[in-house]
């Protein structure tokens, strides 16, 4: 079986990770073979802190390359980001401020590496804002820039005519509904059920 791929989205502290993490134990439960990678930009943060330049979207995009191709060995793929991400964080970084000829240079290349790879995914999930948002001392972003950032992956997702499914509700019922859209069986686990 081919490995297949699947993209959570969404801006920061929306629940994306939670809810790779809730799938990855409904599928082992299920006996599947997946495997996840979790966003290489939070990792970044902790080690090199704020995110400075656009160049660096190219460092990141490199990053979550290489944590999602070693899921090759999966039989399904999860993570909380996608290869595409960096170039709609790096538009959004540059604003309507004036671009330099060696930034547009790099916002191209991210544009058509974003380009390439979006059909790499068998499957892209947008999860919107439903939970409080709570500064978590990694992400720089205040609640009113986490929504413009939620607002530009939509974008993007939707000026590119790139097929995904907004998945709404809590985490159980989000991974519920992924399952199903992935034909897999969904058996209520007691581990898993929020108090």
């Amino acid at each position: 079986m081919a490995t297949k791929r699947i993209a959570v989205l969404g801006g920061p502290r929306c629940g994306k990770t939670t809810l790779i993490q809730h799938l990855y134990v409904e599928m082992k439960i299920a006996g599947l073979n997946p495997g996840y990678a979790l966003e290489y930009s939070t990792e970044y943060l902790k080690d090199k802190g704020m995110i400075e330049t656009i160049s660096e979207q190219y460092g990141i995009y490199l990053g979550q390359k290489k944590l999602e191709d070693e899921l090759s060995v999966f039989d399904y793929a999860l993570t909380d980001y996608a290869t595409f991400v960096p170039y709609i964080y790096g538009r959004f970084m540059l604003g309507n401020k004036t671009r330099t000829k060696k930034e547009i240079q790099i916002l191209k290349d991210l544009y058509c590496l974003a380009i390439e790879d979006v059909q790499n995914y068998d499957m892209i999930i947008y999860v919107p804002r439903e939970f409080g948002y709570v500064q978590d001392g990694v992400r720089w972003q205040a609640e009113d820039v986490a929504l413009q950032i939620d607002n530009a992956i939509l974008n993007f997702l939707q000026s590119e005519n790139i097929k995904y499914v907004e998945v709404k509700g809590s985490t159980k019922e989000r991974a519920k509904e992924i399952l199903q859209l992935l034909d897999i069986d969904y058996k209520e686990t007691e581990q898993l059920d929020e108090q």
